[in-house]
């Protein structure tokens, strides 16, 4: 009998404890994670792979947080769901971040007030891609061409622009086409456009794919030209040289720029929360990397380059912390 009576008081403590566990759970760790969406960019860009590599890292670093990388438009995109709060994190270059807090271009008379920078990562760069034998050997010879330039109103077309302009060329003058890279490469194959941009850090794998199939060339920027775009906008990077041999059948450097490419996060995000997400993107960027190799330019001495937006106060003390910042 009170055997039996020490067996039931035993149960009764052990439910009492159960049930403040499930109350506040945050004590004993039985707290729900977080589940935080990450926009990152179409399949066939760069955005996405890397953005799956950094979600896997982030849910399995215990620090109470699930992320799931969706598939979108990219970088305009992004932004307009981090205003309407759909998405917490998102890939967005440094020129539509700008532009996005500041509520100009396409973002005039809707701004982004709550985008803070988490994270610069690399330069997005510009590689327009073209068949050897297509007989186009510069942007200057874009003119009357059936061009892809990206998705409509997407950074991609915006950068096409720019580079057209510096050779006096009116973005009118070319034929644009607004698909994105895959479904763009698979009519260049088949010659119904002439020239393809992949906005995206190199390698990329609709260019590698329609390099081991067709013999291309990928179209490098003048070094003058690049210089009169610094200029102008000082979001993009100086000249970027993308080695010979990065691609198959590609045996000269190219020479390019691009605008950075950038994790922003929403403003309302918790700061011990962003601290932690910033953490372990530096601290674990080797397993970022073993899904894409462009986790490799995970770098806290460049954390903060292009940000012309506030920085999350979150990230922004981790990066203090580590003498990264001032």
């Amino acid at each position: 009998m009170k055997r039996s009576m020490i067996i039931k008081r035993f149960l009764f403590v052990l439910s009492v404890f159960l049930m403040v566990g499930l109350i506040g759970g945050q004590g004993i760790g039985l707290a729900a994670d977080r589940n935080i969406s990450l926009g990152t960019g179409g399949m066939t860009g760069t955005y996405y792979p890397l953005g799956v590599a950094m979600a896997k890292v982030w849910s399995a670093a215990g620090i109470g947080i699930n992320v799931g990388a969706e598939a979108t438009g990219g970088s305009v995109e992004n932004a307009r769901f981090i205003k309407g709060k759909t998405m917490e994190v998102g890939f967005v270059e440094s020129l539509i971040a700008d532009w996005a807090y500041q509520g100009q271009e396409m973002f005039k008379g809707n701004k982004v007030e709550n985008i803070r920078g988490l994270i610069s990562l690399y330069p997005n760069t510009m590689q327009t891609v073209v068949k050897a034998d297509s007989g186009i050997k510069s942007y200057a010879d874009l003119k009357g061409k059936k061009v892809s330039c990206g998705i409509q109103g997407s950074s991609s077309v915006l950068n096409m622009k720019i580079v057209l302009e510096t050779y006096g060329i009116p973005f009118s003058d070319i034929k644009a086409q607004y698909l994105s890279y895959g479904p763009a490469m698979e009519l260049l194959k088949d010659g119904q456009v002439d020239a393809v941009l992949v906005d995206a850090g190199a390698p990329n794998s609709a260019i590698i794919d329609i390099s081991t199939q067709h013999k291309i060339k990928i179209l490098s920027i003048d070094r003058a030209n690049i210089v009169k775009i610094v200029q102008k906008y000082p979001f993009f990077s100086s000249a970027t040289v993308i080695p010979k041999g990065t691609y198959k059948g590609v045996e000269e450097d190219i020479v390019t720029t691009g605008s950075l490419a950038t994790l922003c996060i929403a403003a309302e995000m918790p700061d011990d929360l962003v601290y932690r997400m910033a953490k372990t993107l530096i601290e674990k960027k080797a397993e970022v990397a073993k899904g894409h190799p462009k986790g490799n330019d995970i770098n806290l001495k460049t954390a903060i380059d292009g940000f012309s937006i506030p920085i999350h106060p979150g990230a922004l003390k981790y990066y203090k912390e580590k003498g990264a910042v001032k």
